[in-house]
């Protein structure tokens, strides 16, 4: 009888820890129990498979209806993109195989980025949806009766008050040089006393819609990831934690309806890095695809 090979341990493990992502992926989350812990079953129900395991995303079009039919339909393989290596224009579903590019521990994970570069990507910004004086961003004071920035204003030091406070507040009074401001300084002094949250964020160049039934950022909350105000595009993260310093400044799209846990395990782990499209259990997460599973 020939003697069989001996199998490579170095060979083995790889495909071991392989199959036990794939089956992790497929264990422990579950389109029902997922639509029953829906707050609106006629929402779009998403469903997020990653190296790590399954995940349920409820959208809310009421609250951010541009931005959730954005998301739904780069999931779905509806928005056409430009290909600069074919020269031509594709409809890809556009999270299939991208990883988990960005993780904050205790904070938020992130995705939606190219792994390539020249990858296609939309063409487009978004404006925020985001409803600042429902958040209670109105009633919020900049500083306290003893000077102290707010909490959620995330300063850091005296510089940071002055880029993002101090400027926008003197660009708004029309204030353009030192000597305006050395006579306007009671005015100043006035409008900074009274200044909100909302109007802070405002004078950054944040615009509000009074209409919308925005959400705050509580733990499990989905919001597009932009890079200033009205930058909106195909990122997008989900928070650990509650995050009230994100009011008024995130689009918040919905919420994870089941597979939380999932979502803490990419949060405590690394993410991939170079060229690397192998999620192991050191080194990152693949999103294998998303799908709404409610199509109407």
């Amino acid at each position: 009888m020939p003697k069989l090979p001996e199998l490579r341990t170095s060979l083995l493990l790889p495909a071991l820890l392989l199959l036990n992502l794939l089956l992790t992926a497929t264990a422990g989350a579950d389109v029902t129990t997922a639509t029953q812990a829906m707050e609106n079953p006629t929402n779009p129900l998403l469903h997020m498979r990653t190296s790590r395991g399954d995940v349920f995303l409820e959208l809310f079009p009421a609250a951010a209806p541009r931005n959730v039919a954005n998301f739904v339909a780069l999931a779905n393989a509806q928005v056409p993109m430009f290909d600069v290596t074919t020269g031509t224009t594709v409809s890809p579903h556009y999270y299939d195989g991208l990883s988990v590019h960005r993780v904050l521990p205790y904070f938020l994970i992130q995705s939606g980025a190219p792994r390539q570069a020249g990858a296609p990507v939309p063409e487009y910004q978004l404006d925020d949806e985001i409803n600042a004086s429902l958040l209670g961003l109105d009633q919020i004071k900049v500083l306290d009766e003893g000077g102290t920035p707010h909490p959620w204003l995330n300063l850091q030091d005296n510089e940071d008050f002055q880029q993002e406070i101090l400027a926008p507040l003197y660009r708004r009074m029309g204030i353009t040089s030192p000597e305006m401001l050395e006579t306007r300084q009671t005015a100043v002094l006035s409008a900074l006393r009274e200044l909100t949250l909302q109007q802070a964020y405002e004078n950054q160049g944040y615009r509000y819609n009074t209409r919308l039934p925005s959400l705050q950022p509580v733990r499990g909350s989905i919001a597009m990831a932009g890079s200033g105000p009205n930058t909106n595009q195909a990122e997008f993260f989900i928070t650990t934690v509650d995050a009230p310093w994100l009011a008024g400044k995130s689009t918040i799209i919905g919420r994870v309806v089941e597979g939380m846990d999932i979502v803490d395990r990419i949060n405590q782990s690394a993410v991939m890095r170079g060229n690397s499209t192998t999620p192991t259990a050191n080194s990152g997460t693949m999103i294998f695809d998303i799908r709404q599973v409610n199509l109407q």
